[in-house]
């Protein structure tokens, strides 16, 4: 895989450049938090990657499955929450950072007449998608910076 290059400008303030092999997009800060909001915020953008993974997964299974669908709806929300180091589980724990743990929920919506139990299937096939198991796994990330 290319590498995904983000540039960021002194003058831009928080605006930053997304460029691909063949896209160009960007990310950007709200008001509140110093920047122009003139693109999602970062946050927001992995979480619609995670939402269009999830779309696409199912897409690819009930179509290779021949399962008719119209539409495949993937509403994703965030929240941070704070631990209680006492009461919580060892999975929170093990998640959490400084204290904090972020859940993400998807609620999937389909369009379609299938039956109950293709239907099912899509909580399943959900958690397969590459940025769910990039997400809810191990991942082993390295961090090299160089003076240019």
């Amino acid at each position: 895989m290319k590498p995904v290059i983000s540039t960021l400008y002194k003058e831009e303030k928080f605006f930053t450049h997304i460029k691909t092999e063949t896209h160009h997009f960007s990310a950007d800060e709200p008001e509140s938090a110093g920047g122009e909001d003139e693109s999602p915020d970062p946050v927001t953008l992995a979480l619609g990657s995670l939402g269009a993974c999830t779309a696409m997964t199912l897409k690819i299974y009930y179509d290779f499955k021949e399962t008719p669908w119209e539409k495949i709806e993937v509403m994703i929300t965030s929240k941070v929450e704070n631990i209680d180091k006492e009461t919580a589980s060892e999975a929170t724990k093990a998640a959490a950072h400084n204290g904090k743990v972020r859940h993400i929920n998807k609620k999937i919506l389909i369009t379609s007449d299938m039956d109950d139990k293709k239907l099912e299937r899509a909580t399943v096939i959900a958690e397969k998608c590459p940025v769910n198991l990039m997400m809810k796994n191990s991942t082993i990330m390295h961090t090299i910076v160089e003076r240019v």
